[in-house]
Formats: C-alpha cells, structure tokens, sequence
C-alpha cells in the first residue's frame, strides 16, 4: 500500500496552515498597537521659519527644550531679544537671545556683529556674565537655576574645546527680525557635568516681543 507522504497539501492541511499564519499577523498587529512607535523628538519642535514668529527650540542631550516663560511677579516672556545694539560697548548689529522655562532652566546665545547670514561659530573661551558688553565672545549657555542650597545651579557654556555654531538663515537689520539654527555642547566647570544641544532653531521679531 502506497502512504501519502504530501498529506499536508491536502485542503485540510492548507487550511490549517492558513489559520496559523492568519493568527500570527494578527498577533503581530495587535502588538504593535499595543506598543506604538514613540514620535521623533524633532517632530515636536516649532519648525525652523524667517518669519518672525519668535519661537525657539532645540533638543537637550536628544529630549525637546521649549520656552514657557518664567513665574513670579510679573513673570518673563519665554523669548527676549534679537539684535542688541548698537549701544556702548556693544558691536554694532550683535545678537543676543535669551529664553527660560518655567522649570527654571534658560538657553543664552550671543553672536558679535552678525552683518550678512551665514555660520557664526561658538568656539571661544568667555564668561556668560558679561554676554553683550565689547569683552564677550561669541557662546551658547544652558543655565539651571536651583532653588534651594540643596539643589545646585549648573551653567553649561561653550569654550575653545566645548563648541558649537549658529546659522543665521535671515538677517533683516531694518525690521529687527532675525532667524537661524543652532547646536552646541557646553561644560558646568564645577561639576564637570556636559550636555549636547542640537537641532535648535529660533525666529525673533523684536518690534513684536
């Protein structure tokens, strides 16, 4: 007598087969609803536009950094400045920007003389403390503001080793508007600690803050 040795390509055996892979995708779907794929980082930024929108963002160590403005009396606007100067002591047509969260968290950048766009490095050894005065040299600064004596500042600033740059995608001098993109890294000297901003973009229209 003669075995059937392709029983499993029998009708029966084909359904069974197609049974199974019909459980199997649809245990595989069921997972991935069950375990969506998280959102790019990026996509939650502001987009990077010239318009004056004064917006500005950027990913701290790959997590969104957005400003909301600061509490207490009379609070602080999450987005201030643009062109500083000319004043004394200051070049003409510098850039300052200076931007807080309510978590007590800020992002400084400053960029001497921005006259025409292009990239503008932070590459220099400087102190955020006089940002904006003849003595300051170009740099980007992450500041954490601690609340008690418990909980430390940390100020994470460019240096000649720490770098960065700014890309000025938009220089209007005549309506105050300035717009470009950012990355940098910055070092807290006393703890040693550093951090890694990128993806940072800003859109600031003065007469409008």
């Amino acid at each position: 007598m003669k075995t059937n040795q392709n029983r499993i390509f029998s009708p029966v055996g084909l359904r069974i087969c197609l049974y199974v892979l019909l459980l199997a995708f649809g245990s595989c779907s069921s997972c991935k609803k069950d375990n969506p794929t998280p959102p790019d980082p990026v996509s939650t930024l502001p987009p990077a536009t010239q318009i004056g929108a004064n917006t500005f963002a950027c990913l701290i160590d790959g997590q969104p950094w957005i400003p909301n403005g600061t509490g207490g009396f009379g609070g602080v606007k999450p987005v201030n400045g643009g062109y500083f100067g000319p004043y004394i002591n200051v070049p003409k047509y510098s850039i300052w920007v200076r931007t807080y969260k309510t978590d007590r968290t800020s992002i400084n950048l400053y960029v001497r003389s921005v006259t025409q766009t292009g990239r503008y490095p932070l590459n220099f050894n400087t102190d955020s403390d006089v940002g904006g005065s003849a003595n300051s040299n170009n740099f980007g600064l992450y500041a954490i503001d601690g609340a008690t004596i418990n909980d430390p500042d940390y100020g994470y600033i460019t240096t000649s080793q720490y770098t960065g740059f700014v890309d000025i995608t938009r220089t209007d001098t005549l309506n105050q508007i300035v717009s470009g993109t950012f990355e940098f890294e910055g070092i807290d000297f006393p703890s040693g600690k550093k951090i890694k901003i990128t993806n940072g973009r800003f859109d600031l229209d003065q007469k409008k803050q």
